[in-house]
């Protein structure tokens, strides 16, 4: 037997909308007003970040200014830009989000003006605590400098060129920043003609 829909019934369906519409305008107008409120602070921290990512990536530099340049990339790659000093081009950049195990690893990779790996700085991502956060020791990123041309991940290459040893328990993760140089060093390529 249908349940009977009275008048009642319906006004109390219509009264938990109500309610409901008007707690989510609610929220919606709390969120955008705090939006609005911290925008410039994330916006300024964002861009401390990047400055002192910059200065950790090229040391030589007194006061580095970043310009970017325009070309076809790869999806990972969020803007390629040159790095001067005063007049002088220390180097390269790019900011790079590849995907590791839990979403994108926001970071930057530094070049020299002949397109060698100077640096990596991991800005930010959501990997494993104790295993994909991994990918922010010191030793690991070390072993991009120096690198040139295009990388892959190799399980046990241990310095062969062109690839790249993941790190043990963190593969998606090491694979994300392997992905990351190796789109900024084809970035780099197709900005000096060389792809």
């Amino acid at each position: 037997m249908a349940a009977k829909i009275t008048k009642s019934s319906v006004l109390y369906v219509v009264k938990i909308c109500s309610v409901l519409l008007v707690i989510t305008m609610c929220v919606a107008f709390l969120l955008s007003f705090v939006n609005a409120v911290t925008k410039d602070t994330i916006a300024a921290n964002e861009a401390a970040q990047i400055s002192e990512a910059l200065t950790k990536l090229f040391p030589g530099a007194s006061s580095p200014a970043a310009n970017e340049l325009e070309g076809e990339f790869e999806e990972s790659v969020n803007g390629f830009y040159e790095v001067k000093d005063g007049a002088e081009t220390v180097g390269y950049y790019a900011n790079v989000s590849p995907v590791g195990f839990k979403g994108a690893v926001n970071m930057m990779v530094g070049l020299s003006t002949d397109g060698k790996v100077v640096g990596v700085q991991i800005l930010s991502h959501g990997e494993t605590i104790g295993i994909g956060t991994k990918i922010e020791d010191a030793d690991f990123l070390k072993g991009f400098e120096g690198k040139i041309g295009s990388l892959e991940y190799k399980k046990g290459s241990s310095g062969e060129s062109g690839f790249i040893d993941g790190i043990s328990g963190a593969t998606y993760s090491s694979k994300a920043v392997i992905q990351g140089v190796d789109h900024t060093l084809k970035a780099y390529a197709a900005v000096k003609g060389g792809a």
